[in-house]
């Protein structure tokens, strides 16, 4: 059983790596330009929150509900025959959350660590190029790992 649940974290983390980059491209700077100044509103972080989850789930979660249709319908499975039934939505939420996580939230959260530290009011201009440069350092960090 413990064994099951780290294979199936490994498959879903190996296929977490392989994120969408464009959506990641062009949302990451919107989101981080909305928040990465010093007090931003709550609008601006509900309207930041949904660039991201928007951007993910055209991205990569259309992809991630699609396989989840196939693991329920019992079409395909992501992991060994012999492996249990759970194993396979384990493999399915690893792979959204850390998608979520590494392709989208970590390139904003760094962009607006920086942004909020910029005087002078060009916090929003830091945010987003901060966030632009680490999307396209970890698409080329990820791009080198291979699947």
């Amino acid at each position: 059983m413990t064994g099951d649940i780290f294979k199936a974290l490994g498959t879903g983390l190996t296929l977490a790596i392989s994120y969408n980059p464009l959506a990641a491209v062009f949302s990451v700077p919107i989101a981080a330009a909305l928040v990465g100044v010093r007090k931003p509103s709550h609008q601006r972080w509900v309207w930041a929150c949904s660039v991201v989850g928007f951007a993910w789930l055209i991205g990569d979660g259309l992809r991630v509900l699609a396989r989840t249709r196939d693991v329920y319908d019992g079409l395909s499975g992501m992991l060994a025959a012999s492996s249990p039934g759970w194993a396979q939505y384990v493999v399915l939420g690893t792979w959204a959350v850390s998608g979520l996580l590494l392709g989208y939230v970590l390139p904003v959260w760094t962009g607006v660590f920086v942004g909020r530290r910029v005087t002078h009011g060009t916090g929003w201009v830091a945010a987003a190029s901060i966030a632009v440069g680490a999307t396209l350092a970890l698409s080329a960090i990820v791009g080198s790992l291979g699947r």
